[in-house]
């Protein structure tokens, strides 16, 4: 019975597959499911058209597990609404109710054709809502995913922002450091800074470290070795901005600075650039 059943729900819904389709992009502008700012009325039509295709491959299956889903072609549909969900930032909320709206629409399509037998639409709800549900663990779990790569590629792009290396002048390079420094991001600038030696063929490289709240001994060391591999290209560093709480660290940690020009202001750091240059800067007198 249970078969017969199944088939007829499923011959059912395909005859009545555009109604659903046309009901459900209904429901979804009634209640507001998806802002227009948001998906397009086509983008719309588009996924529910997809979706309800992916419900029905997966109604023609006997068992559908969640791990089967990536290879019977059901997850090239789920995946492309998940990471266009993802970058237009809806949240996880609007992603759940586009999959739980479609419910409601097939159950009420059921209902009809039912009507006289309990027994079957009760146990025709029960298999659907399984499948329902896979679909909307399965789309939320793309969901996070995607919203992972989105926040880490993020994160890429604010520490490449925030550590910026800048011409000064003439073979004279400044790296203006703010905020936490972890290992990762020290490892960047590093990188960063010894390329753009190479590049402009500079000679001194000041990394100025006023806007640093701390320094602990992971950081100090990460400053020596640039220094070191900062000499070995044949330039000079200097290091500017450290305050008394951070000079008081490193004497704590037993940092040895000695191999390593200092000064407290980075308009000190530029100026004894200048004089290693044997650059002068001379302020004309307005006739």
């Amino acid at each position: 019975m249970d078969k017969i059943n199944s088939v007829k729900t499923y011959e059912l819904l395909i005859n009545k597959k555009d109604i659903i389709v046309d009901l459900w992009e209904k429901e979804i502008k009634l209640n507001k499911i998806i802002k227009k700012s948001v998906l397009s009325d086509n983008d719309v039509k588009s996924f529910c058209t997809q979706i309800l295709d992916v419900f029905m491959s997966m109604l023609s299956e006997d068992k559908v597990s969640l791990n089967a889903m990536d290879s019977n072609g059901i997850k090239g549909s789920l995946e492309l609404y998940s990471r266009t969900t993802a970058l237009k930032g809806m949240g996880p909320m609007e992603i759940s109710m586009y999959i739980y709206s479609l419910k409601t629409i097939v159950f009420k399509v059921l209902q009809k054709d039912f009507s006289d037998d309990n027994a079957s639409i009760n146990s025709e709800i029960i298999r659907l809502s399984d499948v329902f549900d896979k679909m909307s663990l399965f789309t939320f779990n793309l969901y996070v995913k995607e919203r992972e790569n989105i926040i880490l590629r993020q994160q890429q792009d604010m520490i490449e922002l925030s550590t910026p290396v800048i011409s000064v002048w003439d073979r004279i390079l400044a790296v203006p450091l703010i905020g936490t420094l972890d290992s990762k991001r020290t490892q960047l600038i590093m990188e960063k800074l010894l390329e753009m030696i190479v590049e402009t063929g500079s000679l001194v490289a000041i990394i100025d470290i006023t806007g640093v709240p701390t320094v602990d001994t992971l950081v100090a060391n990460h400053l020596l070795k640039t220094a070191s591999a900062i000499k070995l290209l044949g330039a000079e560093i200097i290091i500017t901005g450290i305050s008394p709480a951070i000079a008081q660290t490193m004497v704590h940690l037993g940092v040895d600075l000695s191999g390593v020009m200092t000064k407290a202001l980075m308009a000190d750091g530029i100026k004894l650039a200048y004089d290693m240059m044997d650059y002068r800067v001379v302020k004309v007198k307005k006739s």
